[in-house]
């Protein structure tokens, strides 16, 4: 049965239109994993609407696993969206629910290299010289987490420095509760560096990842 709808199908269709080259979802699994099928079989009808778009899928014990750094919290599926230069769009959870249209997005942004954002903040994002990781909890009935998680990607899409997370609390419980998730959309900045809830704007948003420097 598939996971798309007709009308999903119709409006995603629309929506990669704007797609102007290439990418590829890295989607990562293992034999334990409640939403790995879910998740390959998602991107696989995602791939069926564009010739841009391929699903590569492969295993957590695997060479490209260890490339990706996919295996970092020890849980999947894991899912990297890259053009081969863009490697810092990352989802730890399966993409759906309120996250599924952000996902559409975000293939589309890492197609064009275009984020989207006012070009001051993309000169503030350009002085950032420095390793900076991006955790954005979500779950996938949160209306306002796709906003944060579109928001991080998009920074990581301006600054190859810049590695963005959306996670899924529930399905990275260990985690959640390692940062002490009480709500989302929950940002930790460089692990403990950082922490606020809510849906930020950009320039804010930059604000609290530059004081964590």
């Amino acid at each position: 049965m598939a996971i798309l709808s007709d009308e999903n199908r119709d409006d995603v269709t629309e929506v990669f239109e704007q797609m102007d080259g290439e990418v590829t979802a890295h989607v990562f699994t293992d034999g334990d994993c409640e939403y790995c099928g879910e998740t390959v079989e998602l991107n696989e009808e995602l791939a069926s609407l564009t010739d841009l778009y391929t699903v590569e899928v492969h295993e957590m014990d695997s060479e490209a696993a260890e490339e990706w750094n996919a295996t970092k919290y020890e849980s999947a599926p894991v899912t990297v969206l890259t053009d081969g230069e863009i490697r810092g769009v990352r989802y730890y959870g399966i993409p759906s629910g309120q996250e599924f249209g952000a996902y559409v997005r975000d293939i589309v942004a890492v197609s064009t290299g275009e984020s989207g954002l006012d070009e001051s903040i993309k000169a503030e994002l350009a002085e950032i010289d420095e390793p900076v990781n991006i955790k954005v909890f979500v779950t996938l009935t949160c209306p306002h987490c796709p906003q944060a998680v579109e928001t991080a990607h998009k920074f990581a899409i301006e600054n190859p420095n810049i590695t963005s997370e959306m996670v899924e609390s529930q399905e990275f419980m260990d985690l959640a509760q390692q940062f002490g998730v009480r709500g989302v959309p929950q940002v930790n900045i460089n692990d403990e560096a950082a922490e606020f809830t809510g849906a930020q704007p950009p320039q804010q948003f930059l604000e609290q990842v530059k004081a964590a420097l």
